[in-house]
């Protein structure tokens, strides 16, 4: 509800400036055509008034709805969270590049050429 009518408040503040723009750029054209700036003005405040009433009624009474339908069929969940870890298949593929990771090393070990071993035997090798 709070959401709704913040939004349509900042809705409605755009709007009464866009009329009170509107009627000066008519006035500078044509002047003495349309009624008098305190009348749109009021006219403006009126209706933007009542949309906001109605949008945040109307709003809040979807999200009512919307909840209480949810209840019986499921609903769509939607979470925000900051938990940023790896899903279960991620993680099983990041053990298979670790133990692949790890078996290419000892093999690298026990094939190196004599000239290159004193490289390969400084690699860490982590062990399950």
């Amino acid at each position: 509800m709070v959401t709704s009518f913040l939004l349509l408040a900042g809705l409605g503040v755009v709007a009464v400036v866009t009329a009170v723009i509107v009627w000066f750029l008519v006035e500078a054209m044509a002047p003495d055509v349309l009624p008098e700036l305190g009348t749109v003005f009021a006219v403006s405040i009126g209706v933007v008034g009542l949309e906001v009433v109605m949008g945040t009624f109307l709003a809040t009474l979807g999200t009512f709805i919307y909840n209480l339908s949810a209840q019986y069929n499921g609903g769509v969940e939607v979470a925000v969270t900051n938990d940023l870890g790896p899903t279960p298949a991620t993680a099983r593929a990041l053990l298979v590049v670790a133990r692949a990771r790890v078996h290419a090393r000892r093999c690298l070990l026990d094939h190196a050429p004599v000239w290159a071993s004193h490289v390969v035997r400084r690699l860490p090798v982590k062990e399950d």
